[in-house]
């Protein structure tokens, strides 16, 4: 557990399931983890056990069945873990995670509502840039793509204030999809360029070469074939 509690007898036990819980979701072995905190979930149930106690069991059951594809069943598990959290910042986090997977399974309505939640508690802007996100990703499925943009926006700006560049260059490459579906190329051109600058300060490969295939099919898409295929050889020459 982060937090140093004060734990009784029966508490310190359920901490020890938890712990084997964690290694074992750790090196993907879900069905034993979901063994020891069902053990867990038994030996608290009509007992006085601290919400974090709680929360930590089933949230980690939530990522148990989500491992094993059992999603519903995760997503359950992830709420009753969100009502027994009392701190606001650990609370926002939860709903945000929970938003993701509603967004994920196309439940758009439940994706908004935790999105909501999470924004209502959330503190740190870490935890903020998520739910704007989500709130940003439904606005395209509903073809909102002026509320998208600002949504996303509103996501970059606050993982920029977290210094999480990572994130920030992935909520760029969203706004310049949306500038495509618009058909604003050149916008959508240069947004790809400014998370190109993010992704130079936190050095990740991986992102740069998707941000370079997007830029390479927005320049298709601009008719620009012979800079797009230029583009494209260059990326082909760096991984040989």
């Amino acid at each position: 557990m982060n937090e140093i509690i004060e734990l009784n007898p029966l508490e310190k036990e359920i901490d020890k399931l938890i712990g084997k819980s964690n290694f074992y979701l750790q090196t993907y072995r879900a069905i034993d983890a979901l063994s020891v905190l069902q053990q867990a979930r038994e030996m608290m149930a009509n007992k006085e056990v601290k919400c974090q106690l709680k929360a930590t069991i089933y949230r980690n059951l939530g990522q148990a069945y989500v491992e094993m594809g059992k999603k519903e069943d995760g997503i359950k598990c992830f709420i009753q873990s969100y009502e027994c959290i009392e701190d606001d910042n650990d609370k926002a986090a939860v709903a945000g995670m929970i938003a993701g997977y509603y967004l994920r399974e196309g439940n758009k309505e439940k994706a908004l509502e935790y999105a909501n939640n999470a924004l209502k508690t959330a503190k740190a802007p870490e935890l903020l840039a998520q739910p704007y996100q989500i709130q940003g990703e439904v606005e395209i499925l509903n073809g909102n793509y002026a509320k998208a943009i600002e949504l996303l926006t509103k996501a970059a700006e606050q993982a920029e204030k977290a210094h999480c560049f990572t994130d920030v260059a992935m909520f760029i490459m969203d706004i310049s999809a949306v500038f495509v579906k618009m058909g604003k190329l050149e916008t959508a051109l240069s947004e790809i360029y400014r998370a190109e600058r993010y992704v130079k300060e936190c050095r990740n490969l991986d992102i740069y070469v998707r941000c370079a295939i997007r830029r390479a099919k927005i320049l298709y898409l601009m008719g620009k074939d012979e800079e797009a295929k230029r583009l494209v050889m260059a990326l082909d020459d760096q991984k040989n």
